[in-house]
């Protein structure tokens, strides 16, 4: 990602219940360990945020607000991990209902550039809601750079990889596909 200059990698899962969220997490807590590296995580899985529960952290509905274009500045509804310095998420914590319609808006757009900018990351994570069986997964993408794709080693198959990379065709590039739960595999 930092040979291309890109610095919004989206973490999308396949299917519900993939562990998406548990990989953004981890990917991010180990990209803040990384010397010099300024790392934001921010739940866009509006319609089942998990992030704020994922880390341990309360969530901030000021960061919807913001989404929406209210006047506040990201400091005020920012969470920092206790022991990372290099690590700042963003999450509401509590489900809101038209996430795709949210993330379709030009202002939530411009929102997240403004997000990313602002904050002089080297790298923001955003955990997204699947690409397949809700629009709201495919809603967040255009404003990634890359994708990283979850699968679900437990239930997943390949047919859905396959309608995956059908419907990302016009989409950023994507990075992989991570199998997740693959150790239940026997």
């Amino acid at each position: 990602m930092n040979r291309q200059r890109w610095r919004r990698l989206g973490v999308c899962p396949i299917t519900d219940g993939a562990g998406a969220t548990y990989v953004a997490a981890n990917l991010a807590l180990a990209a803040a360990r990384l010397p010099n590296s300024d790392v934001l995580l921010v739940d866009l899985a509006l319609g089942h945020p998990s992030v704020a529960m994922q880390m341990g952290i309360a969530g901030d509905f000021r960061f919807i607000s913001y989404l929406r274009g209210e006047d506040l500045q990201p400091d005020e509804f920012v969470t920092r991990i206790e022991g990372d310095a290099n690590l700042r998420c963003f999450t509401s914590g509590r489900a809101i209902p038209g996430g795709a319609e949210l993330l379709q808006d030009e202002v939530t757009r411009e929102r997240i550039d403004r997000l990313v900018a602002e904050s002089g990351c080297d790298l923001a994570i955003f955990d997204l809601s699947p690409v397949l069986g809700t629009d709201e997964g495919l809603a967040g993408l255009p404003v990634m750079d890359a994708v990283l794709l979850v699968a679900d080693g437990r239930a997943g198959n390949g047919q859905q990889v396959t309608d995956c990379q059908r419907l990302l065709a016009d989409m950023p590039p994507l990075l992989g596909v991570v199998l997740n739960k693959a150790e239940d595999m026997g």
